[in-house]
């Protein structure tokens, strides 16, 4: 009792009415999702995690091209289009990338009409997808999607944060003549994509990179953005692929140094009044239950946060 008591728990939208079934020995860790779910139901979010719905095509359109839209829902999306995303086709997997935008956009309309200083979606961070295609388990890209509607809807800068350990290459190219969204990108440099595109402010990192380097360069940067570009609202791109033990990020984090990441970016904002919206990212160690956890443990440290700046 007196552990939930030093949390202030904040609205959550899963996509697991919309699962996403993979063909065994695929390398996506998609188990993650239920059990991440249930570790946040057994701590006190339980009643505050609701089920996404499909997005409406209106708000695809925000970003994505009417063609590509139309491959996707169509399910005609060529095999080579196929092979980039990295799953197949089929009906479900077209459900759970329409879900994942919706629960970002839930999230982001929660914080805008409801005054939430934090929501999340237990999926999303999509950051790969472009205008006319996806790539790297992306299909249409989430935060996108909510920083255009943020705009449309009152707020006139947003800024996303995106700390997966793959540069957010689509989210990059969306915004590249959009002076009203500052996308800033930590990654490690000579990783996924190898075409980068130019984020407004990208920190490429050496393979390998533990705690004490990386938080240096995350509090060198941070908080320098968030002072110049004062943003209305941050979307907080959270992957816990830069873990050591991750498959494929290569880079060292320590679970503590994860902490104190997402410590540190979620106190930056909350103390400045900023609210948050955010999403997994990545994560892709061979274990789902331990990625599982650290994506629980983000949430988790962002409720203890909003105990003490939601007044």
């Amino acid at each position: 009792m007196k552990e939930a008591q030093q949390h202030y728990y904040f609205p959550l939208w899963s996509c697991e009415n919309y699962p996403l079934l993979l063909p065994e020995g695929h390398p996506f860790p998609n188990r993650k999702y239920p059990i991440l779910e249930e570790l946040l139901s057994n701590t006190g979010f339980k009643s505050f995690i609701k089920r996404c719905a499909v997005v409406e095509r209106r708000y695809l359109e925000l970003v994505h091209a009417p063609s590509y839209i139309d491959r996707v829902l169509n399910m005609s999306l060529s095999v080579e289009e196929l092979r980039r995303v990295g799953f197949p086709n089929g009906q479900a997997y077209v459900n759970r990338a329409l879900a994942s935008v919706q629960g970002t956009l839930s999230a982001t309309r929660e914080v805008l009409e409801r005054g939430w200083l934090c929501a999340g979606v237990l999926a999303g961070g999509t950051h790969h997808a472009f205008v006319d295609r996806g790539e790297g388990y992306c299909t249409f890209n989430d935060a996108a999607v909510a920083a255009r509607y943020a705009l449309q809807n009152s707020l006139d800068r947003v800024l996303i944060v995106d700390l997966d350990a793959h540069q957010g290459n689509g989210t990059a190219s969306v915004f590249a003549c959009e002076p009203r969204v500052f996308t800033f990108s930590m990654h490690a440099e000579e990783n996924y994509p190898r075409q980068k595109e130019r984020s407004t402010l990208d920190v490429g990192l050496p393979l390998g990179t533990k705690d004490d380097d990386y938080l240096f360069l995350l509090r060198e940067h941070l908080p320098m953005v968030i002072d110049y570009f004062k943003p209305d609202l941050v979307l907080y791109q959270s992957g816990v692929d830069v873990l050591a033990e991750d498959r494929f990020g290569r880079l060292g984090l320590s679970m503590e140094g994860l902490r104190q990441r997402d410590t540190f970016v979620v106190e930056n904002c909350f103390s400045r009044r900023v609210p948050v919206v955010i999403t997994l990212g990545g994560g892709y160690q061979r274990n789902h239950e331990n990625v599982a956890r650290a994506h629980a443990q983000t949430f988790l440290t962002a409720s203890r946060l909003l105990h003490y700046f939601r007044e």
